[in-house]
Protein backbone atom coordinates (compact mmCIF):
# COMPACT_ATOMS: atom_id res chain seq x y z
CA UNK A 1 0.00 0.00 0.00
CA UNK A 2 1.19 3.22 -1.13
CA UNK A 3 2.73 5.02 2.65
CA UNK A 4 0.96 8.21 1.98
CA UNK A 5 -2.47 7.03 0.95
CA UNK A 6 -2.67 4.52 4.33
CA UNK A 7 -1.64 8.09 6.12
CA UNK A 8 -4.61 9.82 4.26
CA UNK A 9 -6.74 7.00 5.40
CA UNK A 10 -5.85 6.72 9.05
CA UNK A 11 -6.57 10.38 8.95
CA UNK A 12 -10.29 10.01 7.46
CA UNK A 13 -11.14 7.57 9.87
CA UNK A 14 -10.13 9.41 12.58
CA UNK A 15 -11.61 12.42 11.94
CA UNK A 16 -14.88 10.68 10.99
CA UNK A 17 -14.18 8.65 14.49
CA UNK A 18 -13.94 12.14 16.64
CA UNK A 19 -16.85 14.63 14.65
CA UNK A 20 -19.47 15.31 16.32
CA UNK A 21 -23.10 14.61 15.53
CA UNK A 22 -24.39 17.77 13.67
CA UNK A 23 -27.54 19.35 15.25
CA UNK A 24 -30.28 20.70 12.78
CA UNK A 25 -33.48 22.60 14.05
CA UNK A 26 -36.68 21.41 11.71
CA UNK A 27 -38.45 24.19 10.12
CA UNK A 28 -36.61 26.22 12.59
CA UNK A 29 -36.23 25.46 16.39
CA UNK A 30 -40.50 24.63 15.72
CA UNK A 31 -40.93 22.78 19.06
CA UNK A 32 -40.96 26.29 20.27
CA UNK A 33 -42.10 28.70 17.92
CA UNK A 34 -44.22 28.01 15.18
CA UNK A 35 -42.79 26.07 12.06
CA UNK A 36 -40.94 27.84 9.23
CA UNK A 37 -41.02 31.35 10.55
CA UNK A 38 -38.84 34.29 11.40
CA UNK A 39 -39.47 33.57 15.27
CA UNK A 40 -38.23 29.87 14.83
CA UNK A 41 -34.84 30.68 12.88
CA UNK A 42 -34.58 33.45 15.58
CA UNK A 43 -34.84 30.76 18.01
CA UNK A 44 -32.20 28.70 16.56
CA UNK A 45 -29.91 31.31 15.87
CA UNK A 46 -30.34 31.94 19.94
CA UNK A 47 -29.61 28.35 20.77
CA UNK A 48 -26.18 28.26 18.62
CA UNK A 49 -27.49 25.63 16.79
CA UNK A 50 -25.16 24.45 13.44
CA UNK A 51 -28.08 24.48 11.21
CA UNK A 52 -31.56 25.10 10.90
CA UNK A 53 -34.57 23.72 7.81
CA UNK A 54 -36.56 25.09 6.30
CA UNK A 55 -39.08 24.42 2.96
CA UNK A 56 -39.64 26.51 -0.34
CA UNK A 57 -42.93 26.86 -2.62
CA UNK A 58 -43.14 29.27 -5.53
CA UNK A 59 -46.24 31.70 -5.41
CA UNK A 60 -48.53 32.74 -8.67
CA UNK A 61 -46.36 35.65 -9.05
CA UNK A 62 -42.89 33.79 -8.81
CA UNK A 63 -41.80 34.96 -5.17
CA UNK A 64 -39.84 32.10 -3.32
CA UNK A 65 -41.42 31.24 0.35
CA UNK A 66 -40.90 29.69 3.15
CA UNK A 67 -43.83 27.20 4.10
CA UNK A 68 -43.96 23.50 4.12
CA UNK A 69 -47.51 22.23 2.69
CA UNK A 70 -48.75 23.23 -0.73
CA UNK A 71 -51.56 25.29 1.23
CA UNK A 72 -51.87 27.87 3.75
CA UNK A 73 -54.75 25.83 5.18
CA UNK A 74 -53.09 23.67 8.46
CA UNK A 75 -50.51 26.24 9.30
CA UNK A 76 -52.94 29.87 8.72
CA UNK A 77 -53.89 31.26 12.25
CA UNK A 78 -56.06 33.83 11.02
CA UNK A 79 -58.54 31.67 8.66
CA UNK A 80 -56.91 32.39 5.37
CA UNK A 81 -57.35 29.67 3.09
CA UNK A 82 -55.21 28.78 -0.24
CA UNK A 83 -52.87 27.16 -2.48
CA UNK A 84 -49.44 28.50 -2.29
CA UNK A 85 -48.88 28.66 -6.16
CA UNK A 86 -52.27 29.88 -6.70
CA UNK A 87 -51.74 32.81 -4.53
CA UNK A 88 -49.72 36.15 -4.99
CA UNK A 89 -47.17 37.57 -2.53
CA UNK A 90 -49.50 40.29 -2.03
CA UNK A 91 -52.15 37.78 -1.29
CA UNK A 92 -49.74 35.82 1.00
CA UNK A 93 -48.53 38.49 2.87
CA UNK A 94 -51.79 38.67 4.54
CA UNK A 95 -51.65 35.35 6.18
CA UNK A 96 -51.05 34.80 9.51
CA UNK A 97 -49.08 31.30 10.95
CA UNK A 98 -48.37 31.84 14.75
CA UNK A 99 -49.95 28.53 15.79
CA UNK A 100 -52.55 29.79 18.39
CA UNK A 101 -53.72 26.34 18.55
CA UNK A 102 -50.21 25.57 20.02
CA UNK A 103 -48.72 28.61 21.04
CA UNK A 104 -51.51 31.22 21.73
CA UNK A 105 -50.97 34.87 20.97
CA UNK A 106 -47.62 34.82 21.12
CA UNK A 107 -46.60 34.69 17.69
CA UNK A 108 -50.04 35.95 16.60
CA UNK A 109 -48.50 38.24 13.59
CA UNK A 110 -45.65 35.89 12.29
CA UNK A 111 -46.01 35.63 8.10
CA UNK A 112 -45.07 33.25 5.69
CA UNK A 113 -41.32 34.15 4.94
CA UNK A 114 -39.51 34.52 1.94
CA UNK A 115 -36.51 32.89 1.24
CA UNK A 116 -34.68 36.10 1.00
CA UNK A 117 -35.74 36.95 3.82
CA UNK A 118 -34.90 34.03 5.81
CA UNK A 119 -31.43 33.13 4.76
CA UNK A 120 -30.59 37.37 5.17
CA UNK A 121 -31.03 37.40 8.60
CA UNK A 122 -29.06 34.08 9.24
CA UNK A 123 -26.64 34.97 7.27
CA UNK A 124 -23.12 34.63 9.18
CA UNK A 125 -25.20 33.23 12.27
CA UNK A 126 -26.26 29.65 10.97
CA UNK A 127 -26.05 27.68 8.65
CA UNK A 128 -29.65 26.69 6.61
CA UNK A 129 -30.74 23.40 5.13
CA UNK A 130 -32.91 24.79 1.80
CA UNK A 131 -35.56 22.00 1.20
CA UNK A 132 -37.06 21.99 -2.56
CA UNK A 133 -40.76 21.46 -2.19
CA UNK A 134 -41.62 21.82 -5.93
CA UNK A 135 -39.55 21.39 -8.96
CA UNK A 136 -39.14 24.60 -11.02
CA UNK A 137 -37.61 26.89 -8.44
CA UNK A 138 -33.68 26.13 -8.78
CA UNK A 139 -32.66 28.92 -10.73
CA UNK A 140 -34.60 31.54 -8.66
CA UNK A 141 -33.31 30.08 -5.27
CA UNK A 142 -29.69 29.85 -6.65
CA UNK A 143 -29.86 33.57 -7.96
CA UNK A 144 -31.01 34.20 -4.34
CA UNK A 145 -28.37 32.49 -2.22
CA UNK A 146 -25.79 33.86 -4.87
CA UNK A 147 -26.98 37.47 -4.51
CA UNK A 148 -26.65 37.22 -0.94
CA UNK A 149 -23.06 35.36 -1.12
CA UNK A 150 -24.38 32.53 0.70
CA UNK A 151 -23.07 29.57 -1.09
CA UNK A 152 -20.84 28.51 1.83
CA UNK A 153 -23.78 28.87 4.48
CA UNK A 154 -26.27 27.03 2.95
CA UNK A 155 -27.23 23.13 1.65
CA UNK A 156 -30.42 21.90 -0.58
CA UNK A 157 -32.20 19.63 0.60
CA UNK A 158 -35.11 17.86 -1.73
CA UNK A 159 -36.95 14.46 -2.07
CA UNK A 160 -36.92 15.51 -5.86
CA UNK A 161 -33.63 14.02 -7.23
CA UNK A 162 -34.59 16.07 -10.58
CA UNK A 163 -34.17 19.17 -9.03
CA UNK A 164 -31.28 18.21 -7.40
CA UNK A 165 -29.54 17.29 -10.67
CA UNK A 166 -30.64 20.58 -11.53
CA UNK A 167 -29.29 22.39 -8.52
CA UNK A 168 -25.76 20.27 -9.63
CA UNK A 169 -26.40 21.83 -13.15
CA UNK A 170 -26.07 25.16 -11.97
CA UNK A 171 -23.75 25.07 -9.44
CA UNK A 172 -21.27 22.11 -9.22
CA UNK A 173 -20.06 22.93 -5.58
CA UNK A 174 -22.64 23.82 -3.69
CA UNK A 175 -23.43 21.21 -0.80
CA UNK A 176 -26.29 18.97 -1.56
CA UNK A 177 -28.46 16.40 0.67
CA UNK A 178 -30.68 13.63 -1.30
CA UNK A 179 -33.59 12.86 0.90
CA UNK A 180 -35.26 9.55 1.22
CA UNK A 181 -37.28 7.55 3.21
CA UNK A 182 -35.27 4.58 4.16
CA UNK A 183 -31.71 4.43 3.11
CA UNK A 184 -29.75 1.64 1.42
CA UNK A 185 -27.17 1.18 -1.09
CA UNK A 186 -29.15 2.74 -4.09
CA UNK A 187 -29.42 5.88 -1.64
CA UNK A 188 -25.44 6.16 -1.76
CA UNK A 189 -24.80 5.75 -5.61
CA UNK A 190 -27.61 8.05 -6.18
CA UNK A 191 -26.23 10.51 -4.23
CA UNK A 192 -22.70 9.74 -5.40
CA UNK A 193 -23.82 10.55 -8.85
CA UNK A 194 -24.65 13.98 -8.59
CA UNK A 195 -21.37 14.46 -6.27
CA UNK A 196 -24.02 15.11 -2.70
CA UNK A 197 -22.52 15.46 0.39
CA UNK A 198 -25.38 13.69 2.18
CA UNK A 199 -28.18 11.68 2.45
CA UNK A 200 -31.24 12.48 5.12
CA UNK A 201 -32.33 9.13 5.83
CA UNK A 202 -35.93 8.38 7.27
CA UNK A 203 -37.27 6.44 9.93
CA UNK A 204 -38.40 3.33 7.08
CA UNK A 205 -35.45 1.00 8.73
CA UNK A 206 -32.64 1.41 10.91
CA UNK A 207 -29.78 2.91 10.12
CA UNK A 208 -26.60 0.80 11.30
CA UNK A 209 -23.28 1.64 11.72
CA UNK A 210 -22.07 -0.59 8.69
CA UNK A 211 -24.31 1.05 6.33
CA UNK A 212 -22.41 4.99 7.83
CA UNK A 213 -19.23 3.51 7.44
CA UNK A 214 -20.55 2.31 3.49
CA UNK A 215 -21.55 6.20 2.71
CA UNK A 216 -18.20 7.43 4.78
CA UNK A 217 -16.34 5.72 2.33
CA UNK A 218 -18.12 7.08 -0.80
CA UNK A 219 -17.50 10.72 0.83
CA UNK A 220 -21.09 10.95 1.60
CA UNK A 221 -22.39 11.37 5.08
CA UNK A 222 -25.79 10.39 6.42
CA UNK A 223 -28.09 12.38 8.71
CA UNK A 224 -31.49 11.41 10.11
CA UNK A 225 -35.34 13.11 9.92
CA UNK A 226 -37.08 13.87 12.22
CA UNK A 227 -36.18 12.24 15.40
CA UNK A 228 -37.50 13.75 18.73
CA UNK A 229 -36.80 11.58 21.45
CA UNK A 230 -33.35 11.06 23.52
CA UNK A 231 -33.38 7.47 23.51
CA UNK A 232 -33.26 7.48 19.41
CA UNK A 233 -30.95 10.31 19.61
CA UNK A 234 -28.45 8.68 21.95
CA UNK A 235 -28.81 5.68 19.84
CA UNK A 236 -28.23 7.53 16.05
CA UNK A 237 -25.25 9.36 17.88
CA UNK A 238 -24.56 5.91 19.12
CA UNK A 239 -23.69 4.02 15.07
CA UNK A 240 -22.02 7.61 14.47
CA UNK A 241 -24.44 9.28 12.83
CA UNK A 242 -23.69 12.72 10.96
CA UNK A 243 -26.14 14.93 11.67
CA UNK A 244 -30.33 14.75 13.35
CA UNK A 245 -33.01 16.78 12.01
CA UNK A 246 -35.46 17.94 15.45
CA UNK A 247 -38.34 19.52 16.58
CA UNK A 248 -36.53 19.74 19.54
CA UNK A 249 -32.79 20.19 19.05
CA UNK A 250 -31.66 21.12 22.61
CA UNK A 251 -32.25 17.56 23.54
CA UNK A 252 -29.27 16.10 20.63
CA UNK A 253 -27.24 19.33 22.03
CA UNK A 254 -27.21 17.80 25.62
CA UNK A 255 -26.28 14.53 24.87
CA UNK A 256 -22.57 13.12 24.27
CA UNK A 257 -21.57 14.15 20.96
CA UNK A 258 -24.46 16.54 20.17
CA UNK A 259 -22.54 19.27 18.49
CA UNK A 260 -23.70 23.15 18.94
CA UNK A 261 -21.58 25.31 17.59
CA UNK A 262 -20.44 25.34 14.54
Amino acid sequence: MNKSFFIYALLFFATIAQAQTKVIAHRGFSGVAPENTLAAFQKAINHQFEYYELDIHKTKDDSLVVIHDASVNRTSSNGMKGKVAEMTYEELSKVRVGYSDKFGDEFKEEKVPTLREALAMSKGKIKVCVEIKVNGVEQEMMDIINDLDMKNEVIIFSFYYQALEKVRQLDKDIPILFLVGSANERSIDSAKAINAQAIGAGGGNPITKDYINKAHKSGIEVWRWTVDDEKTMGELIEVGIDGIISNFPDRIAKLPGGKIKR
